[in-house]
């Protein structure tokens, strides 16, 4: 599935893929100018060897030549090569150079068309004192390792840009999943905190007209109160719980959840649901803030996805709290995601898919190992192994 971006996120990405491909070739015009460099003094080395060894060559036809009292006959040893004989004065003798001017006085140069080597004779023969040879391989070899590194140059700037926006786009899939998902937690958000300040509000207003307290209208207040009282603490958690301040202490866990117990009982009923107890007496050694978390939100994922007029039952014995509801449950291949930030077992419930990370990440803090067991259409269990303590 492709990324649709925004126009601010396209211009980051451009600007990323600027950066980055011009870095690339920055590095990459370095290295070729280095294999550049290196690369030429071989060919300077390779052609100097060349032309030298075409004036020995020479060299030594016109000394077989005079040893043998015949003729020289003028010709270049080399197709790639032109030969030019000159006298002791200068003078042209025999040549099929290109050039007309050379500088007899210089051992090797090479101007914008031709490379040379003057051999000098120490005695001349058949009146020849100086042997040149010219030739252009110097210069086409160039041309060809400019031509080759150009060629690999583009192709590796080219590669480098498309491995660039390859992963700049599989950089941003989880950014964008995760913004995906941050805006319907937003929109989430929205509409569960309307209905209980809603419901709120409306309480108020009836009871402000009502001369006498209307306890049905009190307890609406109350159920909204904590509703909202349960988001803010959820959301609170997941927004600062870096900055809370942990105080670990021995507690019976027992006298926690039997609060929070007391704390849903309202919500639960509006539904039609009862909460059961079995409570033993543990000893627990944490944060007794985070521990009521814990609790709180199992709680209120029960009631939310139990089915109405059902009962949720909570047993705490040997260290180990069992929250059970009766509910549509969760099929297996989904137990494992549950527990993911804003993931949520249902969008008909709402919620913002906070709570059951919470209590993955307070168990994770305090060694507590979460067992889950759901069947669906029947209901789920979660079991919370709490560490003994002495």
């Amino acid at each position: 599935m492709g990324i649709v971006l925004s126009n601010e996120e396209k211009k980051s990405l451009f600007a990323f893929l600027a950066f980055y491909t011009l870095s690339a070739a920055i590095l990459i015009g370095v290295i070729a100018y280095m294999y550049y460099k290196k690369e030429l003094v071989a060919i300077e080395d390779k052609c100097s060897i060349q032309m030298s060894n075409a004036a020995l060559m020479v060299e030594k036809e016109l000394m077989n030549a005079q040893l043998e009292e015949s003729e020289y006959v003028f010709a270049s040893p080399s197709p790639n090569l032109h030969i030019g004989l000159f006298g002791t004065d200068g003078s042209k003798i025999h040549s099929n150079l290109e050039n007309d001017t050379v500088l007899l006085s210089k051992r090797a140069y090479k101007n914008n068309t031709h490379e040379f080597h003057i051999d000098t004779l120490g005695i001349p023969i058949f009146g020849v004192k100086y042997i040149v040879v010219e030739g252009q391989e110097g210069k086409k070899s160039r041309i060809n390792l400019l031509t080759l590194i150009s060629i690999i140059a583009a192709f590796s700037l080219c590669f480098v840009g498309f491995v660039g926006y390859v992963l700049s786009q599989i950089l941003l899939e989880p950014i964008r999943s995760r913004m995906h998902q941050l805006n319907n937690f937003i929109k989430d958000s929205s509409h569960d905190l309307n209905t209980p300040i809603s419901a709120l509000m409306m309480s108020v207003s009836a009871l402000k007209k009502k001369k006498e307290l209307d306890m049905r209208l009190i307890n609406h207040i109350a159920i909204s109160s904590k509703l909202i009282s349960q988001i803010y603490n959820s959301l609170a958690y997941v927004a600062f719980c870096d900055r809370d301040i942990v105080l670990d202490e021995k507690f019976d866990l027992r006298l926690v959840v039997a609060q929070s117990v007391r704390f849903f009982e309202d919500i639960a009923a509006v539904k039609g649901n009862n909460i059961e107890i079995d409570l033993e007496p543990t000893s627990v050694c944490m944060d007794r803030s985070r521990a009521q978390k814990i609790i709180n939100n199992l709680l209120s994922n029960a009631i939310k996805y139990s089915y109405a007029n059902t009962t949720i039952r909570v047993k705490l014995a040997n260290h180990i709290l069992s929250v059970t509801d009766s509910g549509e449950g969760i099929k297996k291949e989904d137990q494992a995601l549950v527990f993911d930030r804003f993931t949520r077992r249902s969008k008909e419930q709402g919620g913002f898919g906070v709570g059951l990370d919470i209590v993955q990440s307070v168990c994770r803090e305090y060694g507590i190992k979460i067992k889950l067991e759901s069947s669906v259409g029947v209901g789920s269990t979660f079991n919370l192994t709490f560490a003994k303590v002495d």
